[in-house]
């Protein structure tokens, strides 16, 4: 497993997922689409919302990425987020990068990042992400790890490091 060989700050460790590991992506995803809540809809339909969005995200992913490997993230025995990584040949894609609220600003998503940094080095190889245009937190954190703007395409910016 790539991410589990590397050297993790203390507490910090990364498992591959499986379906075991559903239900909490399931509510991880959620966690990231709180502006759901604040539609004013009956809890029931934005329920049903998130999960479609879920599912189709999911199948996406699937689709577009077919080799690619996921993996969660623990504290100290607490899953408390996940990555999802597509390498080739040509490149390390970070797919999807989601630390629960209530654990980001601990230095997590930079030990992470800086792990996915050694195994591109080590490969030679360059990772490129996407990321939505309005989570600025985000962007924030993976400018302040040396990646570039590529492109923009409305809600989402692709983003490269060298």
């Amino acid at each position: 497993m790539m991410l589990g060989e590397l050297n993790l700050p203390i507490g910090l460790s990364v498992k591959a997922a499986n379906t075991n590991d559903s239900l909490f992506m399931a509510q991880l995803f959620y966690s990231t689409k709180t502006f759901f809540y604040e539609l004013g809809l009956p809890s029931e339909v934005v329920e049903t919302m998130l999960e479609q969005q879920y599912r189709l995200q999911e199948a996406s992913y699937r689709e577009q990425y077919p080799n690619a490997n996921t993996y969660i993230l623990f504290y100290h025995q607490q899953a408390v987020g996940k990555v999802m990584l597509d390498i080739s040949e040509y490149r390390i894609h970070l797919i999807d990068f989601i630390i629960i609220p209530s654990m980001q600003g601990r230095g997590f998503g930079s030990a992470i990042l800086a792990a996915i940094k050694q195994e591109a080095m080590k490969r030679h190889l360059p990772i490129g992400l996407s990321v939505e245009s309005e989570n600025t937190q985000a962007k924030k954190l993976y400018l302040q790890h040396g990646f570039k703007l590529e492109s923009y395409s409305g809600a989402y910016e692709s983003m490269l490091w060298r």
